[in-house]
């Protein structure tokens, strides 16, 4: 019982880093910081996403295989989530992948859909369909256009927002704690 509440303990203790972090360059030079320090908030976001989320149908073989995250498209934030490249998440390790072709997308556990991929993105989403893929992205409105988990910017705060109904059709379950800093799109 002891073990969630570290669990929980450790998300808020991330979460409040992070907004401590806001904070500190936005007082320097927010216009300076902003948008980098909005792209390593995204990053670690990422990373956790890998630790509070659960993938169906993992067998005792696959829990030796690493987790596939997959960028598509071009934006800063690919250089910060290379370097989530060989972490451990869930006593997996990660591999960074960049996909030139979006016939590909299936072999992957998560997929980051850059802002570029706007106009492609009812086609991701569609090669994605039932398959147990968590799609993330900070395209606008990203989480009620079909994705699963969506960044939103507000008062220079990067938000979360999580789909629970797309999120459920991909037999993907992400933990409570993930949930807690969520606003959650039914």
């Amino acid at each position: 019982m002891g073990q969630p509440l570290l669990g929980r303990r450790r998300f808020s203790l991330i979460v409040m880093l992070i907004s401590v972090l806001i904070c500190m360059a936005s007082a320097l030079d927010p216009f300076a910081w902003a948008g980098e320090l909005e792209n390593k908030v995204k990053a670690a976001y990422v990373y956790n996403f890998t630790k509070f989320t659960d993938w169906p149908g993992v067998t005792e073989a696959e829990l030796t295989d690493p987790i596939r995250i997959c960028f598509v498209g071009s934006d800063p934030l690919r250089t910060l989530l290379g370097e989530l490249n060989n972490r451990q998440a869930k006593g997996r390790q990660i591999k960074i992948v960049r996909l030139k072709d979006i016939n590909t997308l299936s072999s992957c556990d998560m997929i980051y859909i850059s802002r570029s991929e706007e106009h492609q993105l009812q086609l991701i989403l569609q090669r994605l369909q039932s398959t147990p893929v968590l799609t993330v992205s900070d395209i606008t409105q990203f989480s009620r256009k079909g994705g699963m988990i969506g960044f939103v910017t507000e008062n220079e705060r990067v938000k979360v927002e999580v789909n629970l109904r797309n999120v459920n059709q991909a037999g993907l379950k992400v933990s409570a704690k993930l949930l807690e800093v969520a606003r959650v799109i039914p």
